[in-house]
């Protein structure tokens, strides 16, 4: 191929490549739908190539200044770094993490199914005989419990909060990364957790003083809790992706699911951030139990709110419509 013939194949695509790249500059690249920006890569990538051939082929000639000039005006919008868009953020959790809860709910269901079930199993094994507790909780912590759930003259904290936070995170990270043992690594975590949480719980109704259990518990335990289940769910997403691939190479079927469930542990962060903050600094305040339990209840309401959002924006629409 002459440099005559090189020119005449390929001047429609620079052509192209240099009209998006005016438009880009005069309406930035958010103008773009995400076929026109594809495509504009897709040019960029192509234009590239074509220069490192020009240089190669027909060095000296005229083209190579006009080709490198089309890439370097571009470099600029591909490269870019994008600034922190503080409304994104607020998009994300107000629409995109709820309505993704809602796309994959039956994976966080069958989490939550798995934990309740282990729950009410050991509840009901340790109720029936405590000494079972000992299947289900290390032996310095049956040991080590205040029957009387009044711990608050000796908490530090600050320092039960980032306690918490970590421990928390590490319990949901490891439902999440487990998914990768074809879920069996995430069932046991959930199914661990659950049992010990059933156990200590079956001792507190032998033993101790259940109305003030449930305030220390269910204050900051909903969200926490929420956050395992969703994590959970996020572990079997990454187990099917690996197990059962379908349209999908299984390479491309773990990086879609993994992608898509990584959108949920954002939220599972949060989540657990703040069930973490709850529990380090109001949970253990002096106050009467039922105060808390109000408060844990206030908790519920939000988070079946917040879950709620997809439907109620659905359903406005439809009336919209």
């Amino acid at each position: 191929m002459n440099i005559e013939q090189f020119i005449a194949k390929n001047s429609p695509l620079w052509t192209e490549f240099k009209n998006l790249t005016e438009l880009i500059d005069k309406k930035g690249i958010k103008h773009l739908d995400s076929k026109q920006l594809k495509h504009y890569l897709y040019l960029f990538r192509q234009s590239s190539h074509q220069l490192a051939y020009a240089r190669t082929h027909y060095p000296g000639s005229e083209v190579i200044p006009y080709i490198n000039s089309l890439v370097a005006n571009s470099h600029n919008h591909i490269y870019s770094v994008k600034k922190y868009d503080f409304s994104e953020v607020g998009s994300f959790f107000s629409f995109d993490l709820p309505y993704n809860i809602k796309k994959y709910k039956n994976y966080i269901l069958i989490a939550t199914a798995i934990f309740l079930f282990s729950f009410a199993l050991s509840w009901l094994l340790v109720a029936n005989n405590p000494q079972n507790a000992a299947y289900f909780m290390p032996k310095e912590m049956i040991e080590g419990v205040n029957w009387n759930m009044d711990a608050s003259n000796q908490w530090d904290y600050p320092v039960m909060s980032s306690y918490i936070m970590t421990n928390n995170i590490s319990v949901a990270f490891k439902a999440f990364v487990l998914g990768i043992t074809l879920g069996i690594g995430t069932f046991y975590i959930l199914f661990s957790n659950g049992a010990l949480l059933g156990a200590l719980t079956g001792l507190v109704y032998h033993n101790g003083n259940p109305i003030g259990y449930w305030s220390l518990i269910l204050p900051h335990g909903i969200l926490e809790l929420t956050a395992i289940f969703i994590a959970g769910g996020a572990g079997f997403m990454l187990a099917r992706s690996i197990l059962i691939p379908r349209e999908y190479s299984r390479r491309h079927s773990i990086i879609k699911g993994a992608k898509e469930a990584i959108s949920l542990m954002l939220g599972v962060i949060i989540f657990l951030i703040i069930a973490g903050i709850i529990e380090g600094f109001f949970t253990p305040i002096n106050i009467s139990p039922v105060y808390k339990l109000i408060f844990a209840g206030l908790t519920l309401i939000m988070i079946i709110a917040y879950f709620a959002i997809p439907y109620l924006r659905a359903n406005i629409k439809g009336l919209e419509g």
